[in-house]
């Protein structure tokens, strides 16, 4: 847990508040749960959502939007959104964070697989990671546009198979997600699909640069099989010339998944 330590929209109706009654020792952030009704999935998805006092107190003034997957752990959310209400008072600027409810993360998460082998790992249903992007393109992203004030600028963190698909969303879209933050991300996938994937990514002729800032730790079964995938990607990484991917990479002392 402690390596969502590295990052760092509230209810369908905006509680507003007049400027006159606002006390500026009170603190106003709000975090709630809104249900969106979903077409692609057929049925309603449960967001929880962040969203800052500064954006109270500051009536005119636009936010970034941080995207958290596995949100369904309530324990996750907390901590992220805890420490970026921490962060926010010194080193970051406050965002409005969208904790994506996960109800399937092998659907959700997971492109198709590419080899009959995987399916002795992953059974479906699996492999429906584009009806994820497209629930958040065509029906989160216009939420939050016609109800609160967000910048066109969006952060992601993922971990494990959250990390894995924030990956896939960024690689196959032009403007989804700007950041990304990929903790432990499973690379290790359908016999290292995504590292094929990065070698066809860094040749690719992107419009606007992206992102990602990479960390795992040591020592259990998943750190260890995901260790070797990741760092041939950051290999690819470091001989791309491609100068609109950005990225980092940080091994972290940690010794748990």
């Amino acid at each position: 847990m402690q390596r969502l330590a590295v990052i760092i929209f509230f209810l369908s109706t905006i509680t507003t508040y007049s400027q006159a009654e606002l006390d500026p020792n009170k603190y106003y952030a709000e975090t709630n749960t809104v249900f969106i009704k979903s077409e692609v999935y057929e049925k309603e998805r449960e967001l929880q959502i962040f969203i800052p006092d500064e954006y109270f107190k500051n009536p005119d003034k636009k936010f970034k939007v941080l995207y958290l997957f596995d949100a369904q752990n309530q324990r996750i959310f907390n901590y992220i959104s805890g420490n970026i209400q921490f962060l926010s008072m010194t080193d970051i600027e406050p965002m409005i964070i969208v904790g994506v409810v996960t109800e399937d993360r092998w659907s959700e998460f997971l492109t198709p697989n590419n080899y009959e082998e995987t399916l002795e790992r992953y059974e479906p249903p699996m492999g429906n990671a584009d009806l994820l992007i497209d629930h958040i393109q065509k029906e989160i992203e216009p939420y939050l546009k016609r109800n609160y004030r967000t910048e066109d600028y969006r952060l992601a963190i993922g971990q494990s198979l959250g990390a894995t698909f924030v990956t896939y969303a960024s690689m196959t879209t032009d403007n989804l997600f700007d950041y990304n933050i990929l903790i432990s991300p499973n690379y290790d996938y359908d016999e290292k699909q995504f590292v094929d994937r990065f070698k066809k990514f860094v040749k690719s002729d992107l419009g606007k640069t992206k992102r990602f800032y990479f960390a795992n730790g040591y020592g259990d079964d998943y750190e260890e099989k995901f260790d070797e995938p990741l760092n041939e990607v950051i290999e690819i990484l470091k001989y791309s010339d491609n100068s609109k991917i950005k990225w980092n990479y940080k091994k972290l002392d940690i010794d748990k998944h």
